[in-house]
């Protein structure tokens, strides 16, 4: 499950308004898959209190007064798609638009996010001005925040979405600021800078280089770079200091938010006769990356053409290769960038709409080198579906491929499906069961129930572990009206697993359940149908005296909440009303996963009962308290994806609970 939004929260002892701040991101935290991070510059265990019940994820920070570097603390640790920051003297008025922004999909229609900031001038509330801040944008490796003082977010992409909601905010109507003395890195500098102006050489200026990158002080960094290039030049050979700042100079122009000036010097080293092979071949591949952000796409691809000459050059001079070395400048690292800068030049290309440069850079990947490749194949299946009107050519460049590579043969499928080939296709298909990433094995099970494939080859290769996996992404991707079709091209794909086609089955009759709102009657008829197949299965895996006790401890929770859900809809047929509650108590327990399908019967039971709602709440609090307990159990040993459905379903139950949105907040990180 992935985490939409990190909020980041810089904190320090203002407890009265860090109250107001956190219950106002609280909306957040319940309504979206997100996550708080509070980077905390205080010092009272008050206020460390007041944050542990919002969440555990609290960085503490040394006030160094350098705004971006405590920023930029929190946005290191950030795990969602998009990013949003605030101070704890500001609070949201009301959220519900940017809330709906996220819950829409419109998110990802946009880079980058403003909001209001209303600044008061007194504290009566009456005074104030509003300003439109850039306080969120979508993640990137590149993210960062810029300037000490009056920090920015860096890069800053467009298209831009604006808010109309905003945040109130008293930090002017203060008399004055505290101001906060302590450096991060206070320690290692003085004795720096002493050293340095005792012996202003190559090596002392790396090492400041390295100090204020550390803090993100990317231009004085800048500036020790210059100098130590500068001071280099006078030295007979290229050491590794200066082939490490050669390489770090347009980085830190880049992380600067001077892209253009980057792109410009980089491209000045690669002329100049001090830039070794290896410190060519990394700027070659950084230059490719700057082109891509200033959408200089032929020069673009002219980098990385270059790039893949200078690492045929020293593959072929296995000497040179060895003996440049520069700390983390090496041939091993040079090679290291090879894939980023070849999908690099699969994206020019596509810009471009090159067919013909799409394929030939195809070729460029070194195919055979697993785990080389691995790490770039989501990056070429989102590249594949951002260009649709060249999906085609993409799919007929993978097709001439002479490799044996599983993603490779599953495009290759694809094609041959495209172009109609449906034997060829069959064909691929077989051939990739065994070696196709598991990440998309849900694509070659799609292909396979769209043309009618035997399932069968598939089915045994995989573990029924596997099979799950692919199940639930198969859920996922499954619109609810389509399932029972997508279902019966499964069930007559396959002769002998009904395990597997019983098991999908199960996921999607839970989806339903879960997720559709349905009408009691509708509810009950699914659930006994659900319950059906699951002991179904059951009853295929063990013995009937084993089925008979549902509390047997190496029952799978399914079966136990089956089999007691079973009886629960015995008794509703009944009328046997009052001994369905402590059913539902045990059912809860056996699978929390159903917490809101048990909710959604406990308030039947509560109309059918036709008592006071007071008891019946005070029963259904208590279950909600058993779930959490629950909940715990499995956050404790690390059950991740099964403690986030528990925790979805705790919140209906259990809305106001802190200590629910809190788990939520560390089930979602380590997912």
């Amino acid at each position: 499950m992935n985490i939409q939004l990190t909020i980041s929260l810089l904190a320090s002892d203002r407890p009265d308004t860090l109250k107001k701040c956190l219950d106002s991101l609280t909306p957040f935290l319940k309504e979206l898959s997100s996550e708080l991070i509070v980077v905390f510059t205080g010092k009272e265990q008050e206020t460390l209190n007041l944050i542990r019940q919002y969440t555990s994820h609290i960085l503490p920070f040394t006030w160094c007064d350098d705004f971006s570097a405590a920023r930029n603390t929190g946005l290191r640790e950030a795990s969602g798609e998009w990013f949003l920051f605030i101070d704890d003297d500001e609070w949201f008025e009301d959220p519900i638009e940017i809330i709906q922004f996220f819950q829409s999909g419109e998110y990802q229609k946009y880079r980058s996010g403003y909001y209001v900031v209303r600044n008061y001038t007194d504290w009566s509330g009456r005074q104030y001005t509003d300003a439109n801040v850039a306080r969120m944008c979508r993640l990137t490796p590149e993210t960062q925040f810029i300037n000490p003082i009056h920090e920015f977010l860096n890069p800053l992409l467009k298209p831009n979405k604006f808010f109309h909601c905003f945040v109130h905010h008293y930090g002017y109507a203060e008399k004055d600021r505290e101001k906060y003395k302590a450096s991060k890195f206070a320690r290692n500098l003085p004795p720096l800078l002493k050293e340095y102006e005792k012996r202003p050489d190559v090596h002392n200026c790396m090492q400041l280089v390295q100090e204020y990158q550390s803090i993100d002080d990317f231009e004085t960094a800048i500036k020790y770079c210059r100098q130590g290039l500068k001071l280099a030049e006078k030295e007979a050979r290229v050491g590794a200091c200066e082939l490490w700042m050669q390489v770090r100079f347009p980085l830190l122009l880049s992380s600067a938010g001077r892209p253009e000036e980057a792109l410009k010097e980089g491209e000045r080293l690669l002329l100049s006769p001090r830039t070794l092979e290896v410190g060519q071949a990394h700027l070659y591949a950084i230059m490719a990356g700057l082109c891509w952000e200033l959408k200089e796409f032929q020069k673009g691809i002219r980098h990385v053409r270059a790039y893949r000459e200078k690492m045929r050059y020293l593959k072929n001079h296995p000497d040179k290769a060895e003996r440049q070395n520069g700390a983390t400048v090496t041939y091993a690292s040079a090679k290291d960038r090879c894939m980023t800068a070849y999908v690099g030049g699969l994206l020019f290309a596509a810009e471009l709409e090159d067919t013909r440069q799409i394929k030939e850079f195809l070729t460029w990947i070194p195919w055979e080198d697993e785990e080389q490749v691995k790490f770039q194949y989501q990056n070429l299946e989102n590249w594949k579906h951002n260009y649709p009107k060249q999906k085609n050519s993409i799919l007929e460049g993978y097709s001439i491929l002479k490799t044996d590579n599983g993603y490779v043969t599953l495009q290759k499928a694809l094609y041959a499906e495209e172009t109609q080939h449906f034997t060829e296709a069959d064909e691929f298909y077989r051939m990739c069961v065994s070696s196709c990433p598991h990440a998309f094995l849900y694509q070659l099970i799609e292909l396979a129930v769209r043309n009618q494939f035997s399932l069968d080859p598939l089915f045994e290769q995989l573990s029924i572990e596997i099979w799950d996996e692919c199940a639930k992404l198969l859920t996922e991707r499954t619109q609810t009206v389509d399932m029972p079709e997508f279902l019966r091209n499964v069930q007559a794909g396959t002769a002998g697993y009904p395990i597997y086609t019983g098991r999908l089955e199960q996921y999607f009759l839970e989806k339903q359940l879960i997720q559709s709102y349905l009408e009691i009657s509708d509810l009950l008829e699914l659930l006994q149908e659900y319950c059906r197949v699951v002991i179904a299965e059951a009853n295929s895996l063990y013995k009937s005296e084993v089925l008979s006790d549902p509390d047997y401890y190496a029952l799978p929770s399914r079966y136990k909440f089956s089999l007691v859900m079973e009886k629960v809809l015995d008794g509703l047929s009944n009328n046997d009303y009052n001994n369905c509650i402590p059913l539902l108590s045990k059912a809860v327990h056996a699978f929390p996963e159903m917490s809101d399908v048990i909710r959604k019967l406990s308030n039947y039971l509560e109309e059918k009962l036709q008592t006071p709602r007071q008891p019946v709440s005070e029963e259904f609090e208590s279950l909600g308290n058993q779930v959490k307990q629950v909940l715990r159990g499995l956050v404790e040993t690390g059950q991740w994806q099964e403690a986030f459905g528990v925790a979805e379903q705790l919140m209906a139950l259990l809305p106001n609970d802190l200590e629910v949105l809190k788990m939520k907040q560390d089930i979602l990180r380590h997912i």
